[in-house]
């Protein structure tokens, strides 16, 4: 670990100039793991370890989980993914930010409705796109992706349900170690 001059003295491990360099090489890595994402069959991650852990399907498109590792370091970000006729969009979560995710999606299985009902919307950060995550519930759980690509909308029916609360489980625990 470098020291880094500064006014005053230098910049020690924990003290602020060097927990904001961790913040920013976090939001790197979140940025570098939605773009892996986006690039998906094709990349090569020489960076670190995408792992696709959950997909689901419906009307021609399709929604994904995947879990990307840092090589050589414990960091790490939850990604959730939309393809729509070979394109593709994501939102990165950090592990402390994927909890919003798993709230978004409690919420919507408690919405018994006919229609389309708003149930909330997480607001990527640390990224370049910072796409805008938006899921409401009633016949479903539609999600929607918004952001340089446009909107992109899956409809999670309720036979898939039991499965994706799975899915996010799973994805939770490993957020959490």
């Amino acid at each position: 670990m470098r020291f880094r001059k500064k006014a005053g003295g230098f910049c020690a491990p924990g003290s602020a100039t060097m927990k904001n360099k961790k913040g920013i090489g976090m939001r790197r890595m979140i940025f570098a793991a939605a773009f892996l994402l986006l690039l998906l069959p094709a990349a090569a991650l020489a960076a670190g370890q995408l792992i696709m852990t959950g997909k689901f399907t419906g009307g021609g498109k399709e929604f994904d989980f995947a879990q990307y590792t840092e090589t050589g370091t414990k960091e790490k970000v939850a990604v959730i993914g939309i393809e729509i006729e070979n394109k593709r969009t994501s939102v990165a979560f950090s592990p402390n930010e994927w909890n919003s995710f798993a709230a978004l999606w409690q919420k919507a299985q408690g919405v018994k409705s006919a229609s389309w009902e708003p149930v909330g919307s997480f607001q990527e950060t640390g990224t370049a796109e910072q796409a805008l995550l938006t899921v409401a519930a009633g016949p479903g759980v539609q999600f929607t992706i918004t952001g340089q690509k446009g909107p992109f909308v899956f409809v999670l029916q309720p036979g898939d349900y039991a499965r994706f609360d799975g899915a996010v489980n799973q994805m939770t625990a490993w957020a959490a170690q």
